[in-house]
Order: structure tokens, then sequence, then C-alpha cells
């Protein structure tokens, strides 16, 4: 096989990385809600195979399938509205906590920094201008957001459908489009994809069960209302990884500081989500999705700013996932062993002769 020359290489790498960030960025309108339907895809695959050998046929297999899915999804987003509600009757305490606190920010202005009321006042109507000037950007964000959400949810069904119904005719379409003598090398690829994708799927799930249990349980302890609430919302935003545990533990932080009268509830709450991300970083996720997928921090990093970039919340939640994937790929072809090395999270130096 011939060699090239290194700077063609790297000339060739940076040409088929700005490929493909033009192409994410603009056919992100397909493939999102297919990268997401490609994931349930492999995820309902073991379970449609298995309805298959029941003799139900593959398209009332499938349909089972996604069924069943829907039907778990569905309590579990009841259980979380019951939840919800339990929370909306708190509110007007928090906008009548959030109003004093106001009025007291305000009088230590007026006292201490010596702004006047009136002032004040300007300031105010200021900011609030300066809002409804921006608010058109808003509503318009969030329209754009709240269509996206649906074209998703819309669509998915319907690919994680085709996905499921024509997967051998996808696989005997990757086993034709190489040479023979490689044809072995596709197959365990395609295994190892499907193995990898269903571990971390069903590794995740499991994950987030396990911080909603820990998370509810602190928040009990510390005496915060509404504790399964904020545990179970704090477990779902780790779907983000790294940063979404973080994210999660602020509203109940918020809580605690608003509308309780001693700092040891805000102190016991980020004292339980401190434990709760340790042992989530360094002990259950690890064992529970396991290595074969993890990213090194610094690369996760990188994946999540550039897929929240490009993607906004869903490409936070996809970016560091299929990278993983990627890395388990890369593993399996000898010449792009050393990207996957680079990828994971294992620190193997090699000695230097």
């Amino acid at each position: 096989m011939k060699e090239y020359p290194f700077w063609l290489k790297f000339t060739g790498a940076l040409v088929a990385l700005t490929f493909l960030g033009v192409l994410l960025s603009y056919g992100k309108f397909i493939l999102m809600p297919l990268a997401f339907s490609a994931l349930f895809a492999i995820l309902l695959t073991p379970l449609s195979a298995r309805l298959e050998r029941w003799r139900l046929g593959r398209a009332g297999a499938i349909i089972i399938a996604m069924l069943i899915v829907t039907v778990a999804l569905s309590g579990i987003l009841s259980l979380f509205t019951w939840q919800f509600v339990q929370f909306a009757e708190d509110l007007p305490q928090v906008l009548q906590r959030l109003k004093e606190i106001g009025a007291s920010i305000l009088r230590f202005a007026d006292s201490s920094l010596g702004i006047a009321p009136e002032e004040q006042t300007g300031f105010l109507r200021q900011g609030l201008d300066s809002l409804i000037d921006r608010s058109g950007e808003y509503v318009t964000g969030l329209v754009n957001t709240t269509t996206n959400l649906f074209t998703t949810l819309g669509l998915m069904p319907v690919f994680v459908f085709c996905l499921l119904y024509y997967r051998d005719m996808y696989e005997t379409f990757l086993t034709n489009i190489v040479d023979k003598k490689d044809r072995s090398q596709v197959d365990v690829l395609i295994e190892e994809i499907q193995r990898v994708v269903q571990n971390y799927l069903v590794g995740l799930v499991i994950v987030i069960l396990i911080l909603a249990v820990l998370n509810s349980v602190g928040l009990l302890i510390v005496g915060i209302n509404n504790a399964i609430f904020f545990g179970v919302f704090a477990a779902f935003m780790a779907i983000i990884p790294y940063v979404g545990i973080i994210i999660g533990g602020v509203p109940p932080l918020l809580y605690a500081l608003f509308l309780t009268d001693s700092l040891l509830y805000p102190v016991g709450v980020l004292a339980v989500f401190v434990v709760v991300q340790f042992l989530e970083g360094n002990i259950i996720s690890p064992r529970v999705i396991g290595s074969k997928v993890s990213i090194n921090p610094f690369i996760a990093i990188i994946a999540l700013m550039i897929g929240g970039q490009v993607w906004g919340v869903s490409g936070m939640i996809l970016f560091v996932p299929l990278l993983g994937v990627l890395r388990a790929v890369f593993e399996e072809i000898p010449s792009m062993r050393p990207v996957g090395y680079l990828l994971g999270n294992k620190i193997e130096y090699e000695k230097r002769r």
C-alpha cells in the first residue's frame, strides 16, 4: 500500500473535518433526529429480534417493542409531571420570596451604595426596555427550539421503524461495498457498534435510576421539600455528560437559598450533589457503563462545546456518546487505533527508545 506524506494526510484530515462541520451544521434538521433514532433503534434491536422469534412478524415485533418503550416513557413522564404539580404549589411562596429579596437589594443600594430610588427605577426601566427589545429574539429562539423538538419527536418513530425494519438491508449494503477479504471486519465493526451503543444506553438508564434514588434520599435527609422532584430532575440532567448533574443541582440549591431560614439547608444540598457527583464520576458510571465508551475529560469538554454550538442541547447529549462509538470503531481498525487511543481515557504511555 502506498504511503502518503504527512502533509498530504494532514491536509486531507482538515478538509474532511471542515466538510463534516458544514454537514453537521446545515444538515442538523435531518441528522439530529436520525442520530437519536439510530441510538433508539440499536437499543430496541434485541427486543425486536426476540419478538420476531415469537412469530409476530418483523413489522409487528417492531411496533410492539416501540409501544413497550412508549408506555415506559409515558409512566416516567407521568410521575415527573405529578411531582412538578406538587412543586408548582410552592411557586407563590417562591415569587413572594423573590420580591422580598428584590426589595432588600433596593434598600441596600439606597443605604450603602447611595443609589436613590429614582435612579434605581431608571435602571430597572432601562433593563426592562432592553429586555423588551430583545424579547423578539428570545421568542424566536423558543419557537425554533419548540419546532425542532416536535419535528424530532414526530420523525423519530418513523425513522426508528424504518431503521429496524430494513436493518438487514443496511448490513448487506455495508458488507457489499468493501472487498470480500474485509467483510469479516465489517461484520465485527457492526456487532461492536451495536454492543457499545446498547451497553451505553442501558447503562445510562441504570445510572439515571441510581442517581434519582441517591439525589432524592439525600435531599430528603437534608429536609428539602419536593425532594423527589428535584432528585429525579437532576438525575435526568445526567444525560448531558459531566455538566448535567451540576445543572440539575442548581434548582434545589436556589430553592434552599430562597425558601429556608438557615444556611445549613443550601450547604446540605451542595454537599449532597458534591457527594453524588463524586460517586457518579468515579464509581457508578465506570462500573455500570464501563470504560469502552469513556472519553477523556478534555475531549469530552471539547465535544460538549462543539455539540452545543452546532446542535444545541441535543448536540451536548449526542456528541459524547457518538465519540465513544467512534472510539470503539477506531480501536477495531489498525490504522485508526492511535486516534482511538487519543479519544480514550486510558493513559498508557509507551517508553521512547
